[in-house]
């Protein structure tokens, strides 16, 4: 399954604290690997420094939980399941099939 998963870095800590914290995250990214089962398509950051995204595929909901959780002491993040469009246009056209014969 593809997910798009946005996050954003966690606040209220002093500016100190989150230099220190950057350079702990910083520390974990050059040592860190997606799951085996994980493909990330795509990992992008905002250009304001506040978070990022990624476009990723996995079968296994542990492995997603996993690599998600070694990152969460620095950030917030949101998941969306998500289908690419050349699958999910025929389902809209099914589904709106579905609600002519209703009305």
């Amino acid at each position: 399954m593809k997910f798009v998963l946005s996050y954003t870095t966690r606040s209220g800590a002093s500016a100190a604290d989150n230099a220190d914290s950057a350079e702990a995250a910083i520390k974990l990214l050059s040592n860190w690997a997606p799951s085996p089962g994980t493909t990330i398509h795509q990992w992008v950051a905002r250009c304001d420094a506040g978070g990022g995204f990624s476009v990723l595929e996995t079968d296994n909901a542990a492995d997603l939980y996993r690599d998600l959780a070694s990152w969460s002491p620095w950030l917030d993040f949101q998941l969306h399941p998500v289908l690419d469009i050349q699958q999910s246009a025929p389902l809209s056209h099914e589904a709106a099939s579905v609600f002519r014969t209703v009305l």
